[in-house]
């Protein structure tokens, strides 16, 4: 990966197809956790001009004087759902709306957090803004995603190059910040300390590298053993799941007849999930870096940009 650098024609990045397709991942990921999936931009404007048309033809048959905007369009509340022209943040204005509690996912709490101390005025600006604020993030998160599955690729080359045109710059900015968010919530960074720390951790260039190699090892050695795969970690950005070892097999006789061998046994297996986790934490980790970099080289040309 090569950061942002200026050209003529506004900030380029250049990245392999594999960092791309990681890049991919991540940015749906994050866009899932916030309750949305992304789809080709051309697709969801489709779909918003279908509902448009389905809603100027609804509105022509059954408006009437008197009639509410609510009524025009067959929804007479908030809980009949969004809007059809996405302009659903009306919602967020009514009255007597449920109070909005906040996410459970601590992840998600990063990107909307609690406006105040005081839980009152947090549930009300929460009850005012983050239907409007989750949507922004969303389409945020939608157009990198866009960008990023229609760079063009030419066969003979190792490289793509991620165009962003400087008016575009502060909202990739936003987004490689509520992706890395996300990232330091699953790697439990809270202070700059933790963050040198997994530089340090993540020094050695070799180390996922040889992470996998011993994991590999150890999950052949388990194989051979008759005791199969640990249980996998969750995804990358989704709930943090600790895996189990399981019931022994051959239910609670078995397990009442266990031999130091079956001690062997699971001692493996726990070293495997141990190796797993940590495998996991270095991609994690390691994805996380790679995006502080690439963002910190978007701020330096755009910071650049302001100087002159």
């Amino acid at each position: 990966m090569h950061g942002f650098e200026r050209t003529s024609v506004g900030y380029v990045a250049r990245l392999d197809p594999f960092e791309r397709d990681v890049l991919v991942q991540v940015v749906a990921d994050v866009a899932e956790l916030l309750g949305d999936r992304p789809v080709a931009f051309a697709d969801r404007e489709d779909d918003r001009e279908d509902d448009r048309e389905d809603d100027r033809e609804g509105a022509g048959e059954g408006a009437g004087v008197g009639e509410g905007e609510g009524e025009r369009d067959g929804r007479t509340s908030p809980e009949d759902g969004p809007r059809p022209d996405g302009a659903d943040a009306w919602t967020s204005l009514d009255p007597h709306r449920d109070q909005l509690l906040p996410p459970d996912d601590r992840g998600v709490r990063r990107l909307l957090p609690d406006a105040s101390k005081d839980a009152v005025l947090a549930a009300e600006f929460r009850r005012l803004t983050e239907d409007e604020l989750r949507r922004t993030k969303c389409d945020r998160l939608h157009r990198l995603w866009d960008t990023l599955i229609r760079l063009p690729f030419e066969p003979r080359s190792t490289e793509l190059e991620l165009l962003v045109p400087p008016e575009q710059a502060d909202d990739l900015a936003a987004t490689l910040t509520d992706i890395r968010l996300v990232l330091a919530d699953r790697l439990d960074l809270e202070t700059d300390e933790d963050v040198d720390a997994l530089y340090d951790e993540l020094a050695d260039a070799d180390t996922l590298a040889e992470l996998d190699e011993e994991l590999d090892e150890e999950l052949a050695a388990s194989a051979e053993a008759g005791l199969g795969a640990p249980a996998a970690a969750g995804p990358v950005t989704g709930a943090s799941a600790e895996p189990g070892l399981g019931a022994p097999p051959g239910g609670a006789g078995s397990a009442a007849g266990a031999n130091g061998d079956a001690m062997d046994d699971s001692g493996e297996t726990e070293r495997a999930i141990e190796l797993e986790m940590r495998t996991v934490r270095a991609s994690i980790g390691t994805v996380y870096i790679a995006l502080t970099w690439m963002q910190e080289s978007l701020l330096e040309v755009m910071t650049a940009d302001l100087d002159h």
